[in-house]
Formats: C-alpha cells, sequence, structure tokens
C-alpha cells in the first residue's frame, strides 16, 4: 500500500533480502519525485514537499507490482526522528524484509509527530471503548444506548443537559448528519484536562517584554535540548467539577460493557488531522462542546496493520494564537502552547465535508503516541478487492449471484446477498447494509457502480485490466459507449483550492470490441475509463484509497430515452488488458429499470356541487338549507409504469372533527369516521426472492388500478346525518382542508428506495349565513 508523508524528508534503502527486483516510487512531492532502485548502494533521496507519497514495488517476473507496507513508529535518535517502512513482495515469505526503507528528518522545536494504531469499533458499545481515560460518546445512537443506563443518564444530564433528548417521540427524526462527541474526564475533576507539556529552553538572552513574545522566546526558537516537564491542574472557578462517585461509577460501568465491543484494525484508511482552540464555555471549565476554532492540519493513510505517523508545524502566528486565544484565567501559558488535536473523516471527493470527528487528544507533545479509536458505523468501508463481480455493488445494495461473464440476457438475474436484481432491472433489497428496504423499485438519479477490478490474490501470470468501457442499450440490438465524464481524487491533491478529482476517461482509446451475444470483434476507437484499482496496486500511484472500487456514477437521466420514458435498460461493463483485448472473464451484463419520470399526482379541484355564496379567499357562506350542499373532490395518484408504493387521501375540519358519508364513486361508499378517504396500497406487489418468478412485483399504478381510469378521480362526499351538516348547530366558522400524499418506489442504491414527492392539500372556509 501507499505511505503517506508530510513535510520534508530524507528516505534510504536501509537493507534488501529478496531474489526479486524491488524500487520505490515518490510522487506528489516538491522534489525528490521519480522512480529508485530498490538496493542499499542507491543514493539516499531528499524530498520536499507538503504532502506526498512512497510506493514500493517488486517484479517477480510479469512486470512490477506494488508490495504490501507497514510502518514501525518513529524514535528520535540524536537531533533527527526516524522511522522504517517495511515491505513484503510476491514472494509469499510475509517476512517484510524484502525492502526496508528509513526516513530520517531533523527534530525541529516547530515540528510536531503523532503517531499510533488506528482501530473500529462495533457492537454494543454506549462508548468509545478505547480511551479509558475519559468518557466519550461519538455517536448519537451512542448516546441514545448510554441513555438506556440511569446511572450514565444522571451523569450525562449533569454535564450536557441541552443535548438529552427528554421526549421521547414516537416517530423520532432521523438522528442528526454530524454529532459533536461528548467527553467526560473520568480520572480528574476537570471536564478540560490538565495540561502537561515538555519544554524546551531558549539558550540565547532575548529581550521580550509582552506576555507572548516570552512564551515565543520558551518554545518556538529554543534548541532541542529537553529540560524539564511542567504540569497544571486547576478546577477552574464555575466548572462542574465531577465527584468522586460520579468517578467510581463511570469506572464500573466501563468495566462492565467495554468487553462487549468488537475491535478491529483499520486498514488503509484516510485520516485528516485539525487543531482543536477551547470554546469561552470551555475556558472557563465548562464541558467540551467542539465548537471551538478548528485549524486544518493535514492528512496521512494507515497502512496494513491500522499504523499511521503524521507530521505537522506550529507555525509561529499559531503559536501566538494558542497564547493569546486559548489560555484560561490563572493558568501558565507556556504549557498552553501545545496543541490539541482532532481526527475527523472527510468525503474522499469533497475533502471540506466531515463524515465524522473524533474528541479531542489533549496535550500533543513534540513526540507523541496515540492510538485512535473510530465507531465503524460513522466511518466509509474501505475498498479492498480481493475477489469479486466485476458488477458487485449499485450504491450501498450489493448486486449478488454470478457474474454474467458471458453477456447472456439468459443470465440477467442476479439473486443473492439477500437482494435480487430482477432480469428487467428491478430491484428488491432486503440486506439491512444497505441502510434500507424496498421490494420492486426501479433506478433513479446518480447510481454508484461499484466492483473488482483488480484481484490481490491475483496469481503472477494473471492479465491485469488496463481501462475499461461500459457499453448501453434499450432494446439489447443497439449499442452505445457511455461517455460521461467521471474523475476521482489524487491523495497528494486533497488540499489544492477547488480541486475535486483527476479524470479518469472517457478517453477515446483504439480496443478490439467484442461482438455482444455472438462471436467475433472489430478494432474501434470508444471512450474508455482507466482502471486506477490497477494503477493504485500495481503501478503506486496515489489515487484517493476511499471509494476506490467505484469505477462509474452513472447519471440514470442519460440512458432513459426520449421524453425520459421508464424501462429497461442494458449495461455492459467490459475491461481490456495492454494489448486492448477483453480479460477473460472481465466482463458484466446486468439491467436496470430506470424511471425519472415524476409521480402523476394532485388534487385539482374541490369545488360543491350546487352554487354556493363564495367570497375572495376561499370563503363560502351557507344557509340551513345549504349546509349539506354534496362536494367534488377530483385528485389522482399514479404511475403507469407501476411503480406507486402508496398514496391516501383524507379531510378534516377545525375546529371539531368531521365524519361524511362518501355516494361516489361506488369502491368507497360508505361513511368515514377517521378522516381517511382512501388508502391505496396494494399488499401483493412484493418480490417473491426466487429464481424465475414471474408472479412477483405485478407492479401498482395508484388511483388507475383502484378506480378503472388513466384519468381524474372524482370523490363525491357530505356530511353525516348525525353531523347536522358542515357546520355543527353550535357552530358558526369552520375550516375544511383536503390532503393528498403519495409514494413512489424509486432508489439510487442508498436513499431510502420510496420516493415522496411534497404532500399537497386544498382548504377553504364556511361561515353560516
Amino acid at each position: 500500500m501507499i505511505i503517506s508523508m508530510q513535510g520534508n524528508w530524507t528516505v534510504a534503502v536501509k537493507e534488501k533480502f529478496a531474489s526479486f527486483p524491488q524500487r520505490f516510487i515518490i510522487t506528489g512531492a516538491i522534489s525528490g519525485n521519480g522512480v529508485y532502485t530498490g538496493d542499499p548502494s542507491t543514493p539516499a533521496v531528499y524530498v520536499t514537499g507538503a504532502l506526498w507519497s512512497i510506493a514500493i514495488q517488486n517484479d517477480p517476473g510479469s512486470g512490477f507490482q506494488l508490495s504490501d507496507t507497514r510502518i514501525k513508529f518513529p524514535t528520535m535518535a540524536g537531533t533527527n526522528y526516524s522511522f522504517d517502512i517495511e515491505s513484503n513482495d510476491a514472494g509469499g515469505d510475509g517476512d517484510f524484509n524484502d525492502l526496508v526503507l528509513t526516513c530520517t528528518t531533523p527534530a525541529a522545536t516547530d515540528d510536531f509527530i503523532i503517531y499510533g494504531n488506528v482501530s473500529l469499533y462495533s457492537g454494543l458499545c454506549r462508548f468509545n471503548p478505547c480511551r479509558p481515560r475519559y468518557l466519550v460518546i461519538d455517536t448519537y445512537s451512542q448516546l441514545l444506548k448510554a441513555l438506556e443506563n440511569d446511572r450514565l443518564r444522571a451523569i450525562l444530564t449533569k454535564y450536557y443537559p441541552e443535548r438529552i433528548p427528554h421526549i421521547k417521540l414516537p416517530n423520532p427524526p432521523d438522528p442528526p448528519p454530524y454529532f459533536t462527541p461528548m467527553v467526560i474526564n473520568v480520572l480528574g475533576e476537570e471536564q478540560i484536562p490538565e495540561k502537561a507539556a515538555n519544554l524546551f529552553r531558549q539558550t540565547t538572552n532575548l529581550k521580550e517584554n509582552s506576555r507572548a513574545r516570552a512564551a515565543v522566546t520558551e518554545t518556538a526558537l529554543a534548541d532541542t535540548s529537553f529540560v524539564k516537564r511542567v504540569t497544571y491542574s486547576k478546577s477552574p472557578a464555575g466548572s462542574a467539577a465531577i465527584t468522586s462517585q460520579e468517578r467510581a461509577a463511570l469506572s464500573k460501568i466501563i468495566d462492565g460493557i467495554r468487553p462487549t465491543c468488537h475491535i478491529e484494525a483499520a486498514q488503509h484508511f484516510t485520516l485528516s488531522f485539525a487543531e482543536y482552540d477551547r470554546t469561552p464555555s470551555e475556558l472557563a471549565g465548562g464541558s467540551y462542546t467542539g465548537n471551538g476554532p478548528h485549524t486544518n492540519l493535514g492528512s496521512a493513510i494507515t497502512d496494513i496493520n491500522g499504523n499511521y505517523i503524521f507530521r505537522f508545524k506550529q507555525t509561529l502566528s499559531e503559536l501566538v494564537n494558542e497564547i493569546l486565544h486559548d489560555v484560561a484565567p490563572g493558568e501558565n501559558y507556556l504549557v498552553q502552547a501545545l496543541p490539541d488535536v482532532i481526527v475527523k473523516i472527510t468525503d474522499s471527493l469533497h475533502p471540506s465535508d466531515t463524515v465524522f470527528e473524533s474528541a479531542p487528544y489533549f496535550n500533543i507533545q513534540h513526540l507523541k503516541q496515540i492510538d485512535i479509536c473510530l465507531p465503524k458505523e460513522k466511518v466509509p468501508p474501505t475498498s479492498l478487492c480481493f475477489n469479486g463481480n466485476l458488477i458487485g455493488s449499485l450504491g450501498n445494495v450489493f448486486i449478488g449471484g454470478a457474474q454474467n461473464s458471458n453477456a447472456s440476457f439468459a443470465q440477467l438475474e442476479r439473486l443473492g446477498y439477500n437482494n435480487h436484481l430482477r432480469p428487467d432491472g428491478k430491484i428488491t433489497v432486503h440486506n439491512n447494509q444497505a441502510g434500507f428496504g424496498v421490494d420492486c423499485a426501479a433506478w433513479a438519479g446518480l447510481v454508484d457502480v461499484k466492483g473488482c477490478m483488480y484481484n490481490l490474490k491475483r496469481s503472477n501470470s494473471d492479465p491485469l485490466i488496463e481501462r475499461y468501457t461500459i457499453r448501453y442499450s434499450s432494446d439489447g440490438v443497439n449499442w452505445q459507449f457511455v461517455q460521461q465524464d467521471y474523475s476521482h481524487p489524487r491523495f497528494s491533491k486533497r488540499f489544492l483550492p477547488n480541486y475535486s478529482g483527476d479524470p479518469v476517461g472517457p478517453f477515446f482509446h483504439t480496443v478490439n470490441v467484442p461482438n455482444v451475444g455472438g462471436a467475433g470483434s472489430s478494432a474501434q476507437n470508444v471512450p474508455t475509463y482507466i482502471n486506477i484499482q490497477k494503477q493504485v496496486y500495481f503501478d503506486g500511484i496515489d489515487w484517493e484509497f476511499s471509494n476506490l472500487d467505484r469505477y462509474m456514477q452513472l447519471n440514470t437521466g442519460l440512458y432513459d430515452g426520449s421524453n425520459n420514458t421508464p424501462g429497461t435498460v442494458y449495461f455492459l461493463v467490459e475491461g481490456y488488458d495492454a494489448a486492448d483485448n477483453v480479460v477473460s472473464g472481465a466482463r458484466d451484463l446486468i439491467a436496470l429499470y430506470i424511471h425519472n419520470r415524476a409521480m402523476d399526482y394532485g388534487i385539482n379541484s374541490v369545488q360543491f356541487t350546487a352554487p354556493i355564496e363564495n367570497l375572495p379567499c376561499g370563503l363560502y357562506k351557507m344557509t340551513d338549507a345549504e349546509m349539506n350542499t354534496p362536494l367534488n373532490i377530483q385528485f389522482i395518484a399514479k404511475d403507469d409504469w407501476g411503480f406507486v408504493n402508496a398514496y391516501g387521501l383524507s379531510i378534516g375540519k377545525c375546529p371539531s372533527p368531521i365524519e361524511v358519508d362518501i355516494t361516489a364513486p361506488s369502491i368507497l361508499a360508505g361513511t368515514v369516521t377517521n378522516g381517511v378517504l382512501k388508502d391505496g396500497t396494494n399488499a401483493s406487489n412484493i418480490d417473491d426472492m426466487t429464481i424465475n418468478d414471474t408472479a412477483g412485483c405485478p407492479g401498482y399504478t395508484g388511483t388507475s388500478d383502484d378506480f378503472g381510469t388513466s384519468g381524474l378521480v372524482t370523490v363525491t362526499l357530505q356530511p353525516a346525518a348525525t353531523m347536522g351538516g358542515w357546520l355543527r348547530a353550535t357552530e358558526q366558522f369552520g375550516v375544511i382542508s383536503v390532503g393528498l400524499s403519495a409514494s413512489i418506489r424509486k432508489t439510487n442504491g442508498y436513499n431510502s428506495g420510496v420516493d415522496n414527492p411534497s404532500p399537497v392539500s386544498a382548504s377553504f372556509y364556511i361561515e353560516r349565513k
């Protein structure tokens, strides 16, 4: 795997114990980029740059390919920081000494190096299991679990009263997309813990008077001779000090719950780091809020064991800012010069969008080990490909079954992983890892196509997919090539302004295109895409590892024919080798039922069947003789292609409820007492989850099925006899409301599987004459 680096380092070959040729590649640097022979005789390379990468490769006889790599934790030797990068080639011995590089850099007083292991935790975790000094709640779901424990609820309510949901709603809203961690210092009284610092002494005599200048003299301008350790501990005025009884209770809870959590190494994850400054309330001794200023520090990638090394600098201006703005009354400003660091997981395509943010790791010294624990539910999965189908998932929906390598229309059905992609392209999702469930849905919007284009367990003689094409057809006869622009980020470029990624394609290239469903091929100059999975593992190019298994984002609106007509569209993915021939087995054909049309849905009119005095703003004036005048409601809720999930027509009245008698159509005739005039559903529109299931997914068109008409449906109703009219005898005024809601079964692989157009309504007022 690629190793990320920050700042200036000298890279040297320490040792080589391998029969295969070895080399290392440096990319993304300002100077030092290049391909270097992996041999101890190779001169050391001085590399400069804010963010760059190292890849180690070996040649087992079929060309150079990426070696497995792992990092050793850094040490300080004399006045230098140093660490090793160990590698294991394709020889299969697993000893990680085939080629070992040593990276060395001077230990400057403005340099900080943090390192450690990153793990993911899951299971019945009411808090972060890897931070014993603190009780850290990382996610909203953890908070809800923690509140089930009465002792935890009492303590959390004390320190975070504003974060506790006191009212239990029957249908609570979705959890917030971004949750600020909650932190309670178990071992100390202070919620923001005491500071401790390793200080460096300035050897020259500088005459500075201001507090900031004095601190800068002491820390930033010092030499590297360690002289003392300073600690500071206090319980700030106004703080809610944790009691000894609370500490004991928390310790028992932590001891009892931690074993229920599962912990695993976070391999090949991209970590982003930020420096955190406390808010005024935190400086006053309050609990951690996460609302303080964040300063971006950079990124690093974990290795095969989840280990990482990250280096950053604290500039003079940042040091002065720390001293002037992050020091509480009575605190030692020399100690407060040390940064607090937060670990973030960001969206791969939009690095400014945070997916998860940890609580701070306080008091970072110049060389500091920090073992990081992240909630697996909030961290995007790593894209590893050991084996799998060429089309492995669409969004979060796994596409199981056998890969359709023969591009056969008789093998379109894909039933597996508790999901069912039917031969007509309708999708049923029962696998809970998708985050939703739906039967018999269509595809709409932007669909991520993910799959395996490079097998990490490949034999040396296995061919490589250099590039790929995607073809589509609505009739299975006439085929066109997908030529959407598709990009993916390079890790070394992630902080470039306005950078979204490098192009993956389309690049026009002449390949030998096989005939679909027949023998033979023809050389054609067609739009192709480069296989970035192969380039990462084999060529050492630093494509961002997140979402590496995604190779297209299909905009379904481009493939549903004229006038966005819903229907089945076939997609054929084909991988080509360096000789421009299709790699054996590198074909996969699926069908998608694409439906981007809006539902035919709305209330057309709400009118009385006889003339009633009507004033502006929907006010009707009625005599007693007119109080039972029937009302016509014209509405529609249909989808001609059969993807209606449900619809509902209702009526309500204020200030008192009303019962109505429906006189037409006859299918609805009767008295309505709960306000619902019609609930439209079809319980039989489900997937039987069996091969060749011709009875499943019959479709449901909504009002077309229910009323036998493709047009508007008119519902005629009037107040029930017990009501005495639209207004009761004691009422002078009332408001009548009619509402319509509906839903249609569509997905892009991520959403709920059901699209809900906005509810529509109509209302009018009645006044007694």
